[in-house]
């Protein structure tokens, strides 16, 4: 895997399922809830399943038979200690692979060769490590693990106030994905009673911001980070709506560059060859902002608001997030002026450029920090302050569009 181009991505969501608390049956039926919404990996816990050594296997091969049929790959949380438990060892996985496990997250390293000697195992089975170890996945690559047989993954946090926060995990991020290795990290589901491991109901984000923000948010900020390869519910079980909100952000964020008009790619070009970049060759991925639209907005104000590509150039991210594109690629139809008696606009407010600023009218702008309303501006609606948080990572070139909140 190679790092990918800025505007790129190829997220993928998956689910968490907890054998001690769950039966299989419930296990199922969450599985192919999931997989109606493209939900293709899930999370679960090998050790912390009791019995003997042939019960454990049974049990798991059972799961993972389940799983494989519903086109999952599965990802097992193991440690050493659980190694000796079961008959494993770092250059022996065969009881796993007998499993049908397709991913072992190491919840605890070796810290030495061995791991390398782990990862290069002969099942073909991924290796998975905390975003913290960044010295062991390191020291693996310096004698001879294989790259493209690692994986990382960020914890989940069910004790409120105990998460990090964004700022605290993003070297990590960098790190892995500068190297090519994915990245993944928990969703938490906001249905009330959901469970982990442990019987705690808080629930189980990887960032602390998360706590309490709507998935599509969460789902949102991740991709906003542009390092986070695998998007995982980490509480269970998440409600089918909350499946098919994160399944519809990732659909209105990714567009084929084949869908892509002439005009637009043109104006894509030009924009990309600014900062001496190529556009990326499959897809963009816009950040598709939740907006309370306005009452009484044109059509004009309409088809520059719903444009399916906003980006700021770079050099205006101060006051705004400010499109060009709004005004370079449509029509050039009136925005006549109309009233608002807000004196400031404020932060998270979506504003156009009306024709009292004629040459400039048509862009499409994000209020940042309090601006004066002097009347150039036409207030278009508000994003959804669950997602104000994301504007801080906004960068040049990164592009958004806006879905109406219903």
């Amino acid at each position: 895997m190679n790092p990918k181009n800025k505007g790129e991505t190829n997220m993928k969501l998956g689910l968490s399922v907890y054998p001690e608390q769950e039966t299989l049956e419930q296990i199922e039926a969450y599985l192919t809830l999931g997989a109606k919404y493209g939900f293709d990996t899930i999370f679960t816990s090998i050790f912390s399943v009791d019995g003997t050594r042939k019960e454990i296997v049974d049990y798991f091969k059972k799961l993972t038979d389940i799983a494989h049929g519903l086109g999952y790959v599965v990802d097992g949380d193991v440690n050493t200690w659980f190694f000796e438990k079961i008959g494993a060892s770092y250059d022996d996985l065969s009881v796993f692979n007998e499993m049908g496990i397709d991913i072992l997250r190491m919840d605890g390293p070796y810290g030495d060769e061995r791991d390398a000697a782990l990862i290069n195992n002969p099942f073909g089975i991924r290796i998975e490590y905390n975003t913290s170890m960044i010295r062991v996945v390191d020291n693996a690559l310096a004698h001879g693990a294989e790259k493209e047989r690692i994986s990382t993954c960020h914890n989940f946090y069910p004790q409120r106030y105990t998460a990090p926060s964004y700022e605290q995990i993003k070297g990590m991020n960098a790190h892995f994905h500068k190297l090519g290795i994915p990245v993944a990290m928990f969703l938490n589901s906001q249905v009330e009673g959901t469970h982990g491991p442990w019987p705690v109901s808080d629930g189980l984000p990887t960032i602390e911001e998360h706590r309490d923000m709507p998935v599509s948010a969460q789902l949102k900020h991740m991709l906003a980070m542009k390092t986070i390869d695998l998007a995982l519910f980490g509480n269970a079980f998440a409600s089918e709506q909350e499946l098919e909100a994160v399944a519809r952000v990732l659909d209105k964020a990714t567009v084929s560059l084949k869908e892509v008009d002439p005009k637009m790619a043109r104006a894509l070009r030009s924009m990309y060859a600014m900062h001496g970049k190529t556009v990326p060759k499959e897809q963009l991925v816009r950040i598709p902002f939740l907006i309370h639209e306005e009452e009484g907005l044109s059509e004009a104000e309409k088809e520059r608001l719903y444009f399916g590509f906003h980006a700021d150039l770079g050099d205006c991210l101060n006051y705004m997030l400010r499109s060009r594109l709004s005004r370079m690629a449509c029509g050039k139809e009136e925005i006549k002026p109309r009233v608002c008696d807000k004196p400031m606009f404020e932060r998270g407010d979506v504003v156009i450029v009306n024709d009292h600023l004629r040459h400039y009218a048509g862009e499409v702008q994000i209020v940042l920090k309090p601006m004066k309303n002097d009347g150039q501006r036409n207030l278009l609606g508000y994003v959804d302050a669950s997602e104000e948080e994301i504007f801080d990572l906004i960068e040049a070139l990164d592009f958004f569009t806006f879905v109406k909140a219903e």
